[in-house]
């Protein structure tokens, strides 16, 4: 992976997702666009910030790249699924820690973990450890259990902190 590509993510990803934020709501609340952009201000649905933008631009780049390099979607799932954990880790920890939230500091740990994603899927690619039709076919399964998810919790979620409006 080249850093032009990092940085072209970086900015595509990273416009994607903040605009994203808004898209709910400047869709005058439309179920569909629901399923892919936050509802609430709960963490699950600010995951999709992260997550839908990164498969599309993955799907894009993969064509661009596919001959290039080889366990395209076990690095991005890897790094994707620790950019939504940092998102999640660090939220917690410092919302728990101060006993309130600060919302300029919840729109920099998404860019926060957008850079720590793409750093490792950079990682990852250009070391080339990552290989094989099992770890691509179970990183495909991944993303669609993923995408079920936001679909499915999105209307219906489960009485669990992480679905709860903040």
């Amino acid at each position: 992976m080249k850093l032009k590509n990092f940085i072209f993510a970086l900015i595509f990803i990273g416009a994607l997702g903040g605009f994203g934020h808004f898209f709910y709501n400047w869709s005058d609340k439309n179920t569909i666009v629901g399923y892919f952009f936050p509802v609430n201000e709960s963490i699950w649905e600010h995951l999709k910030l992260l997550f839908f933008p990164t498969v599309l631009f993955s799907i894009i780049e993969y064509f661009a790249i596919k001959d290039k390099v080889s366990g395209y979607a076990p690095s991005v799932a890897i790094s994707l699924m620790v950019g939504l954990m940092t998102i999640v880790t660090i939220f917690y920890t410092y919302s728990g820690v101060l006993g309130f939230k600060v919302e300029w500091f919840n729109i920099a740990i998404y860019y926060i973990a957008l850079i720590v994603m793409l750093i490792i899927k950079w990682l990852l690619l250009n070391s080339g450890i990552i290989n094989g039709k099992l770890t691509t076919i179970l990183s495909l399964i991944w993303f669609l259990a993923m995408a079920i998810m936001f679909v499915v919790f999105t209307y219906n979620p489960l009485k669990y902190g992480i679905f709860k409006k903040l």
